[in-house]
């Protein structure tokens, strides 16, 4: 499965300081079978500015059907939208 910029629904943190930390989301493959994720960590959280457009890049470490794997997702702050960039195997 390609999960290149795949839309995705997650549940998040946001501290008293402004941060955001994904907790865990989810994802529809094209069978139509919804796939959940919980965060295990976050490795590193990045500003990124992308013609224009402001968004966070977390590098998360999460667990999907008991295994732990490595994910990158992004937030675009104007749209308030997330995304699932790649699953690193």
């Amino acid at each position: 499965m390609d999960h290149t910029h795949l839309p995705i629904q997650v549940i998040s943190l946001c501290g008293a300081d402004g941060q955001i930390k994904p907790l865990r989301f989810r994802f529809e493959d094209e069978a139509h079978g919804l796939h959940t994720v919980n965060i295990l960590e976050v490795l590193d959280v990045r500003n990124v500015m992308y013609v224009g457009i402001e968004a966070f890049r977390f590098l998360c470490r999460g667990a999907e059907d008991g295994e732990s794997h490595v994910f990158e997702l992004n937030y675009a702050v104007r749209s308030h939208r997330w995304s699932l960039l790649k699953k690193v195997y």
